[in-house]
């Protein structure tokens, strides 16, 4: 009687246990399934295991995650093959167009012998202008690179802007009288100080001042403040322009990304002046944005942090 009863209970124990080992074995199956789904490059797939054991659901939780993570490379993948694809299709017009104008000019210059001195004169001008935008194309592309491979910490100071950004303004001076534009400046009477890398900051000024006088000097007013907040400042550059479009907005800042208004060869710049200003910014630790009402008022703002 004790050996049935003995009997009785190995078997329902060999029974349970080749149940749990069906089971496991189907939610490894299950598994393995899946990941050749994901191989095969169904980035949608997740594994489902239904299963007790902490274990095994835990093992479905981490092969989830590590899903999402490669998910989310792939995608960035993705994102930045556009980028170089849409990269390389800009820098191909924005070289190519001065070229192909600066080689019309000069192949005139060279083979046609009815032009006056003065229409050569001028030719040789225009050759000239267009050979500069070539070489400010290819510097800010070369800078904004550098820039991005460059991981080193910038030399950050204590800078005053209250003395720093009237500067920077009557460098511009020559541009402001040919533009007839009075820069309207409001600072505050005490110093400001930030944290900053002054050479940075610089570039980031001259970078916005520029970009107001190419698109908003029709506006006939071009200003710079400051807004000062307990943990940082913000330095506001704005003009009464044209303004940028409501749809090139979230775009405004990419590289070589130029809207409607600077495919005007009259206006067009290199598409990277906000990109690098962006870029230092971001390496002092501060933000910058943008906000426009065509016609009215278009700010630039950044901000840096008080010191």
């Amino acid at each position: 009687m004790v050996e049935t009863v003995v009997i009785f209970i190995f078997l329902i124990v060999g029974l349970f246990l080749l149940f749990k080992y069906s089971h496991l074995l189907r939610e490894l199956k299950k598994i393995s399934w899946t990941t050749l789904e994901i191989r095969n490059g169904n980035m949608n797939m997740r594994y489902r295991v239904h299963a007790r054991q902490p274990a095994m659901q835990e093992l479905g939780g981490e092969l989830n995650r590590l899903v999402d993570y490669f998910q989310q490379a792939y995608d960035r993948m993705r994102f930045l093959e556009e980028e170089r694809k849409r990269l390389i299709a800009n820098i191909s017009h924005d070289l190519r167009t001065p070229l192909t104008s600066l080689l019309g000019y000069m192949e005139a210059l060279q083979r046609d012998e009815t032009l006056s001195e003065e229409e050569r004169a001028d030719f040789l001008r225009i050759a000239a202008s267009k050979g500069d935008a070539l070489l400010t194309l290819l510097q800010d592309f070369f800078e904004l690179a550098r820039l991005e491979a460059d991981d080193s910490v910038p030399e950050f100071g204590r800078v005053n802007l209250t003395e720093l950004v009237p500067e920077i303004l009557l460098d511009f001076y020559p541009e402001f009288t040919k533009a007839d534009i009075t820069p309207i400046i409001k600072l505050p009477d005490k110093p400001v100080y930030v944290r900053a890398d002054a050479a940075h900051l610089r570039r980031i000024l001259n970078n916005l001042i520029s970009n107001a006088l190419r698109y908003g000097r029709e506006g006939k007013e071009i200003g710079i403040s400051l807004r000062e907040e307990p943990n940082v400042v913000w330095v506001e550059v704005w003009d009464r322009g044209n303004g940028v479009a409501e749809q090139d907005l979230p775009r405004i800042f990419e590289r070589l990304y130029t809207g409607e208004a600077s495919r005007n060869s009259t206006l067009q710049g290199t598409g990277l002046g906000l990109t690098i200003a962006k870029n230092l910014v971001e390496k002092q630790g501060g933000r910058i944005a943008v906000t426009s009402a065509p016609h009215e008022k278009t700010v630039f703002s950044f901000s840096l942090i008080r010191i």
